[in-house]
């Protein structure tokens, strides 16, 4: 993949970074983007660089600036991205009585309105090379749903639902779409949500972790962000070439049973 090009939204921590380290490791360019401001994701871009030589980072709150993205990579790579992987994410649990509108035009904002709207930029470029590959990130909450979690599982139920239209859309044009849905995975924002279930439940952190890894993924394991980076290098490969709107789990045995 030596010169290729690849955007990866949501990229200064977490399954995106993960996912933007192993395209670097590949010989890609990558574009780092995150609402923080540049010096606030400075660690993420020196993570970043430690695992290849071009990357470059755009300040963006996917809810509202998603043409901003588009104009300020097109100043980066005139002739276009080779690779567009969407995996910026929010998630917010309350029962759908109690969900606030304003939560839900977030989520689905940037879940779901931002890839759209990039895919949409992307493809034109894409067309005209005759290749590319565009990665979406779901979850298994794109197959099954959970109390506190309908919003969450639209958007992310959506995303599949995009992937295979786009798919098909572009199937003899050189250009994969597929989607990636993984479980637990080991991120920042994962451990949020750990520590905030053992404050309520007045247990540890590692207990918690415990309790959930038993109750939903048979392997005990948690997901590695790498895991996920290096499926998404397969995507992208020549192996990967025929494979299209597909969706790929990786959950650890989580939706088997």
């Amino acid at each position: 993949m030596e010169g290729k090009v690849a955007l990866v939204t949501g990229s200064t921590s977490g399954i995106g970074l993960g996912i933007a380290k192993e395209l670097l490791k590949n010989g890609c360019e990558v574009i780092l983007t995150g609402s923080r401001s540049k010096e606030n994701a400075t660690a993420a871009i020196n993570e970043a660089k430690a695992s290849g030589s071009v990357v470059h980072y755009i300040q963006c709150d996917l809810s509202c600036q998603v043409d901003t993205l588009c104009n300020e990579v097109d100043k980066i790579y005139p002739g276009g991205i080779d690779i567009l992987v969407n995996n910026a994410g929010i998630n917010f649990v309350k029962y759908i009585d109690e969900y606030p509108v304003e939560k839900w035009n977030e989520l689905i904002a940037i879940n779901l309105t931002a890839p759209f709207l990039l895919i949409r930029h992307c493809l034109p470029k894409m067309k005209n090379k005759r290749w590319g590959r565009i990665i979406n990130i779901s979850s298994v909450q794109g197959t099954i749903s959970a109390p506190g979690k309908a919003p969450y599982a639209t958007s992310k139920h959506g995303i599949i639902g995009l992937t295979k239209g786009v798919a098909l859309e572009v199937a003899a044009q050189g250009i994969t779409v597929n989607a990636i849905s993984p479980a637990w995975v080991d991120t920042p924002l994962v451990q949020v949500q750990f520590e905030k279930y053992a404050r309520e439940n007045n247990i540890s952190v590692d207990k918690t972790k415990e309790i959930f890894l038993e109750k939903s993924q048979p392997t005990k394991q948690m997901i590695d962000t790498a895991q996920l980076g290096q499926l998404v290098v397969f995507l992208c490969s020549y192996g990967g070439a025929s494979m299209t709107g597909s969706v790929l789990t990786m959950d650890g045995g989580y939706t088997a049973q």
